[in-house]
């Protein structure tokens, strides 16, 4: 153990009387918030425009401080969750590879059925796939594909599932924000190619969602404040927002039960570039999955415009979600589950690297890793 904790004794009671004397603060905030909140709802209309130019979560037409109920569900409908992982490419391993692993449950909801779990792996070790021109795929890369292969695999079980009332779920966003630090070549391929899984969803007349757990986001503590200056979007960059640190999560915390906010329209540039051109302009709100009586729990949900502007469609992603989380307790049983199947453990991980020397041996190749990754290997190995 070399993590000397006694060092950190004075540091963490520090940290934990800041926290405290930051509650006050907090609750000040929050309140000032939700005050803009009421006065301000009838006024999307007049801020949309103002709040694309500044970054703010835009209007829909329902008014700011809604609170929509939980609907009813059809007494049967399927969900289906899906989640990745990924071995990086190791350029200390024996040979260069990257693994991607999704693991996916449909839950039948209403049928008495076992609920379907798999995972599907796959390794990449060709030269095109382990390159995008002179760049080796990872980090940023490999999570551009690893998302790809989540919603593939997503779109695949929808299209196979019987007709009747089904939501997909992905655990996190729909937006491929990462793409916008990626290279220009070849963007528009991966951006055609993941809007082309949405529309086989839609096609099959199922909904589509993104779960957020504990979100972090402020746009709509931007687009308050926005408000509060008149709506100017000058004046409100220009000026202190007092809200800038305060989630949108604690915003929505007043919701009851069950409850979702007011629709909102991602302020995200390649939501206006990309997305909407596409006809999938992505919606969120804010939903309450905490079962009555209990502390809220506030999460955030992205759907494309086709799902939240029909109505059976975007109801089922609301009462989905809500059913889903009260499973396990505030979150979607289908995306923990799915999670699990697509972690990749460190024995697995260095039962792979076997396989891997294995079947270097057997084409008469004398695998090793670096120098750097023996050593490493030996020291901790040793401390253990």
């Amino acid at each position: 153990m070399t993590l000397e904790l006694n060092r950190l004794t004075n540091a963490v009671a520090e940290m934990g009387r800041t926290i405290a004397g930051q509650e006050q603060t907090f609750e000040r905030l929050l309140a000032q918030a939700r005050t803009w909140l009421a006065e301000f709802s009838d006024q999307g209309g007049a801020l949309r425009d103002a709040a694309l130019k500044i970054g703010a979560a835009v209007p829909t037409t329902e008014p700011l401080a809604a609170a929509f109920p939980l609907p009813h569900v059809p007494p049967r409908f399927t969900v289906i969750g899906a989640d990745g992982a990924q071995i990086q490419p190791d350029r200390h391993g024996l040979a260069l590879y990257y693994l991607i692993n999704v693991g996916s449950l449909v839950y039948r909801h209403g049928s008495g059925e076992t609920p379907q779990a798999r995972s599907v792996p796959q390794l990449c070790f060709r030269e095109q796939e382990l390159y995008e021109g002179a760049l080796l795929v990872s980090g940023n890369l490999l999570d551009v594909r690893r998302d790809l292969a989540e919603l593939t695999h997503l779109a695949d079980l929808v299209e196979a599932e019987p007709a009747g009332p089904t939501l997909a779920l992905v655990d996190g966003t729909l937006l491929m924000w990462l793409m916008e630090d990626l290279p220009a070549q070849g963007r528009k391929e991966k951006f055609d190619a993941y809007l082309a899984q949405l529309d086989r969803i839609r096609r099959k007349g199922a909904a589509v969602a993104a779960f957020t757990s504990r979100p972090r986001y402020t746009e709509v503590g931007k687009l308050l404040h926005l408000a509060a200056m008149g709506g100017d979007p000058r004046q409100a960059e220009g000026q202190p927002n007092p809200l800038e640190r305060l989630p949108d999560g604690d915003i929505f915390a007043f919701l009851a039960s069950g409850e979702r906010s007011a629709l909102f329209v991602s302020p995200k540039p390649i939501n206006a570039t990309v997305y909407t051109s596409e006809g999938h302009t992505i919606h969120l709100c804010y939903v309450n999955v905490a079962g009555a009586g209990e502390k809220p729990v506030v999460a955030r949900v992205e759907m494309p415009a086709w799902v939240a502007e029909t109505p059976p469609l975007l109801e089922l992603v609301h009462g989905g979600v809500v059913a889903q989380s009260r499973i396990v307790g505030g979150f979607p049983y289908v995306l923990a589950r799915a999670d699990e199947l697509a972690y990749v453990s460190g024995p697995e991980r260095q039962r792979l690297e076997e396989m891997v020397g294995t079947a270097m041996l057997a084409a008469g190749l004398s695998p090793s890793a670096s120098s750097k990754a023996l050593y490493k290997s030996m020291t901790r190995r040793a401390g253990r």
